[in-house]
This record gives C-alpha cells, sequence and structure tokens, in this order.
C-alpha cells in the first residue's frame, strides 16, 4: 500500500498560476487557459504519490533547499512545478516557465 502525501499549492504558486492564466486571457484564448489550469491541476495531483521520483531542481544546492522539480508541458510551453517534501505534505512553492531563470533565494 502507498502512501498519500497530501499536496498544497503556496501563494506564490497560486500567483505564479494566475499570471499565466492571465496571460491566456491577454491572448483572448480562454479555453485553453482553462485546460492548461485543468491539466496543470491534474499533474500536481500526480505528486499525491511517490514526489520523491522527481529529481533535485538546479537552484536546490544553492539554496540549501530539498528543492525538486516536476515538469509540465511541451516544448515552448514546457513549466517547472517546484516543491519540497515535508514529512507527508508537498508544498508547491512556484510554478515557473522553463525560460525563465533559475530561482533566487528572494523568489522562494
Amino acid at each position: 500500500m502507498s502512501v498519500q502525501y497530501r499536496v498544497r499549492m503556496s501563494d506564490k504558486a497560486l500567483q505564479d498560476a494566475d499570471d499565466v492564466l492571465r496571460w491566456f486571457q491577454e491572448q483572448r484564448a480562454t479555453s485553453a487557459g482553462a485546460r492548461w489550469y485543468q491539466q496543470l491541476l491534474a499533474k500536481i495531483g500526480t505528486l499525491e504519490q511517490r514526489p520523491e521520483r522527481c529529481g533535485l531542481a538546479l537552484e536546490a544546492e544553492d539554496l540549501g533547499l530539498e528543492l525538486r522539480e516536476l515538469l509540465f508541458g511541451r516544448r515552448r510551453g514546457m513549466y517547472r512545478i517546484l516543491f519540497v517534501i515535508e514529512g507527508r505534505r508537498v508544498e508547491i512553492l512556484r510554478i515557473r516557465h522553463s525560460a525563465r531563470d533559475t530561482l533566487s533565494p528572494g523568489d522562494v
């Protein structure tokens, strides 16, 4: 029997998702934005089982965190779901487009 983790999104991660949805709105692509958001939630939901399967993010050592990443999307639409595991809880810290710079301490 596998262990179930509780997944929670930080305020910054929620704001990141809202920013992407706002961009879809500005592009007049609200239905695409709704699909993106549903797919994002489904991908995040996979972290309820075995979140440790995801590798460490590039900036983990620099930030002094066991920061992990789960990739979501394809090609130019790739996002990094950045999270930490705390006991039986997964805390999503940020959702960042893969083309953006790595996180700095002020971003977490």
